[in-house]
């Protein structure tokens, strides 16, 4: 946390733009935004490209703040920052966690918003009843644990549990057919990943450790919310994003938005 295969002429086409800057192009009236396209319900991609979910209504109600208009680029979550210093697009909004590791590679506007993460196991295992965070690290020592590769859940499991046999893939559904065909032990991911998969058939034999992990559980590998990521040095776009969103979580727009894809509120506050 699904989407048809993107074709490469679709992403290295329509919605591939020039290589000028934000600053250059302020008279096309264009952010090109940069996502995964593969993780319901933040980002969801059909095969024409058409973009929906909680980012891309993040991403939309930006554009609109900014009086631009919001051009997407898909491509796997791992690909995004590396891509970012290309100029694909001039954005990323995909659910980038805010890390340290990250800033060394890029710029982040304020965060708008945090997820919950959860283990998910098969019913019949016992970590499904456990009560503790500390109680669930351990009993997953040496278990085999899926991750979507380059997200900070990855870090996690490799600080915090350091012995497992961590596997990572390059998508949500890739992770979820491994864990639904019972190779792997446990996965790990936010709220409605799991909120999304246990409603299938494939997750009917799946549940959620009631055991919420939030960023600021470990803000070292989990990051300190949400932000949108952009090229480094780009100042004259990072301040018009953070005015944006700042001016967006201050008349409800953020919540709204939250509310309509996870019937809850992942708005952080503004701290311009």
């Amino acid at each position: 946390m699904k989407y048809e295969k993107i074709s490469l002429a679709l992403i290295m086409g329509g919605l591939l733009f020039s290589s000028l800057s934000m600053s250059a192009r302020a008279d096309d009236g264009t952010l090109t935004v940069g996502t995964e396209g593969d993780a319901p319900q933040f980002s969801m991609a059909d095969a024409n490209g058409n973009v929906t979910g909680y980012d891309a209504d993040v991403a939309n109600a930006i554009c609109k703040e900014m009086k631009v208009k919001c051009k997407f680029v898909v491509q796997s979550f791992s690909t995004l920052i590396p891509s970012i210093d290309t100029n694909r697009f001039d954005v990323i909004i995909s659910g980038l966690g805010i890390t340290d590791e990250r800033k060394k590679k890029i710029d982040y506007s304020i965060p708008y918003g945090s997820a919950p993460q959860y283990f998910a196991v098969a019913k019949g295992s016992p970590i499904a009843s456990m009560t503790s965070l500390a109680e669930v690290l351990k009993a997953l020592d040496g278990k085999s644990i899926g991750v979507v590769n380059g997200t900070t859940y990855a870090r996690y499991i490799a600080k915090n549990i350091p012995t497992a046999d961590l596997k990572t893939y390059d998508s949500t559904t890739q992770l979820t057919a491994d864990f639904a065909a019972g190779r792997l032990d446990a996965a790990f991911g936010d709220a409605p990943t799991w909120a999304d998969f246990l409603k299938t058939s494939d997750g009917a034999n799946f549940t959620r450790v009631e055991i919420k992990v939030r960023s600021s559980d470990d803000p070292t590998t989990l990051g300190q919310g949400m932000g949108v990521g952009l090229r480094k040095g780009n100042t004259e776009l990072k301040a018009k994003l953070d005015k944006a969103i700042c001016a967006l979580i201050k008349d409800g727009t953020m919540t709204k938005v939250s509310q309509t894809w996870f019937s809850d509120d992942y708005t952080l506050s503004c701290k311009l």
